[in-house]
């Protein structure tokens, strides 16, 4: 089994400058999103996980962001989550992007309050190459560490509920403890997880210190190759990362 996954936060296509979409010139707003889609066709990851990408609305410049990048990169699986909703104003979320189907899918916002856009998706990759793994695209509170340690124990306890098989999870941890009891330590004990150690830097651009975005797998899938990637379609690096596994 081989598997090649991709993660990024797209920052709603408006990361630079101007900072929120429905500001900017709707060319330049396509423009940012079309780099985002030539960069995933050139890595041609199996699948893909989006942070901070939304439906059509007035806050993402009238644009169904997910649907734009999906069909210029080619991807004709897509499993969107509306984490932030207000009827034509926002639907701001997290995505996956695949190219074989997603099975049981999930979705979940963390909190009541419609200010918090934070979330994830949860999708079962089926056919081809992948070994019938639970992918998850994840966007934790940049804002408290308490926030996000009850967050990621959402997470767990969901992922706990569903079938036992591989895991893959890609995201924005808005957290660079790989040691003590942030996010990933947290979700790597309690799931059997792992992620390469060290690693560059992912945010924010153009000169990124702090290691932000990670990808995270089940033990019984190895790492063969995992990079940050250079360039500047966000105001965070994309990762990208090769896995395999045993044959199923």
């Amino acid at each position: 089994m081989r598997l090649k996954v991709l993660t990024l936060n797209v920052a709603h296509g408006a990361p630079f400058a101007v900072p929120l979409p429905f500001l900017r010139r709707r060319s330049a707003l396509l423009g940012t999103l079309d780099a985002v889609a030539a960069l995933l066709t050139r890595e041609a990851a199996d699948v893909v996980g989006l942070q901070e990408v939304d439906r059509s609305s007035l806050f993402s410049g009238q644009v169904d962001q997910v649907g734009h990048i999906a069909t210029r990169a080619g991807y004709p699986h897509v499993h969107h989550g509306v984490h932030s909703a207000v009827a034509r104003l926002f639907a701001q979320g997290t995505a996956l992007l695949s190219r074989h189907p997603l099975e049981a899918r999930d979705s979940a916002h963390f909190g009541r309050d419609r200010r918090v856009d934070k979330g994830y998706v949860v999708a079962t990759l089926a056919g081809g190459n992948g070994p019938g793994a639970d992918v998850v695209s994840l966007h934790l509170d940049p804002f408290s560490a308490p926030v996000r340690q009850r967050q990621v124990d959402l997470l767990i306890q969901a992922l706990r509920q569903r079938p036992e098989r591989p895991r893959v999870v890609l995201g924005d941890f808005n957290d660079e403890d790989t040691e003590g009891d942030g996010p990933v330590p947290r979700l790597c004990a309690a799931l059997g997880l792992h992620t390469p150690s060290g690693g560059e830097p992912t945010w924010p651009l153009p000169r990124a210190r702090q290691r932000l975005d990670l990808i995270l797998a089940s033990a019984t899938l190895r790492f063969t190759r995992y990079a940050v990637l250079p360039e500047a379609v966000s105001d965070h690096h994309a990762v990208v990362a090769e896995l395999t596994g045993p044959a199923r």
